[in-house]
């Protein structure tokens, strides 16, 4: 049995890694990209098979995926992805909102 404050490892050094920006970033963006594209894809096809419906099953989607997004925001690596998601849902719902408004369908 030892007493007294433990040794330290390796890797814990004290001091905080950079931020490594430009790795992150390009994740998030590219994240944001499949994510808007995919909840665009998904809402548009609901709502050409089954007209206002989409926007519930869109809330629905985004509340399912708010608990992971939460959890992921304090991880290093993930909190890029998790930004992509949010920032990409959110880019989504804005195009969706102007379709609605100006009465835009599906092919144009």
């Amino acid at each position: 049995m030892t007493t007294g404050t433990p040794e330290p490892t390796p890797w814990a050094t004290g001091t905080p890694e950079p931020t490594p920006w430009a790795t992150g970033l390009t994740a998030a963006a590219m994240v944001a990209a499949l994510a808007m594209a995919i909840d665009l894809l998904v809402s548009l096809a609901l709502r050409a098979a089954y007209g206002w419906w989409w926007i519930p099953a869109n809330v629905l989607l985004g509340i399912g995926l708010a608990p992971l997004i939460w959890v992921m925001r304090k991880v290093p690596f993930w909190r890029w992805i998790a930004n992509g998601v949010a920032v990409g849902f959110g880019l989504a719902w804005v195009g969706l909102a102007v379709s609605v408004v100006f009465g835009v369908r599906n092919g144009g």
